[in-house]
């Protein structure tokens, strides 16, 4: 089992405790039920995950070794394909432009609703945000190919 994965696995592990907890011991927690709820999946998630690392490296069964490592095989393929590497990078774009879109038409109706002004702030400095993000990180990236 790759240590990437069993520290991944154990992370989630464990803030999937910490919400359990958090949920259980401090009473003026508003969304009690909720963080209770998030903390079960992710400690649902986290086993789920170290149940099928060793369900799939189990010594005993080398057929099963076989079809993980010829999986992962296939898994570095497609990520290294190009026209793939192109299509993630374009469906990316296209997803940042509908989201900043969307966004903007939100703020707009939010506006004409009457919602609090702290609320319509915030949206503007969340596309703000996105923005300066999308040109900051293109930026590096074409200095960085």
């Amino acid at each position: 089992m790759k240590k990437n994965v069993i520290d991944w696995n154990l992370l989630l592990f464990i803030c999937g405790i910490i919400l359990v907890l958090m949920s259980l011991f401090i009473k003026t927690l508003t969304y009690r039920p909720s963080i209770f709820g998030m903390g079960c999946g992710i400690i649902g998630a986290s086993i789920g995950g170290f149940y099928k690392k060793k369900r799939l490296l189990k010594s005993g069964n080398k057929t099963n070794k076989t079809r993980y490592e010829e999986q992962l095989k296939n898994v570095k393929i497609s990520l290294d394909d190009e026209r793939k590497i192109m299509l993630r990078e374009k469906s990316g774009w296209i997803t940042y432009v509908i989201m900043f879109v969307v966004l903007t038409i939100l703020n707009i109706v939010f506006i004409f609703i009457g919602v609090e002004k702290w609320i319509i702030f915030t949206l503007w400095g969340v596309i703000a945000f996105k923005y300066i993000c999308g040109v900051i990180i293109f930026y590096y990236l074409s200095k960085k190919m």
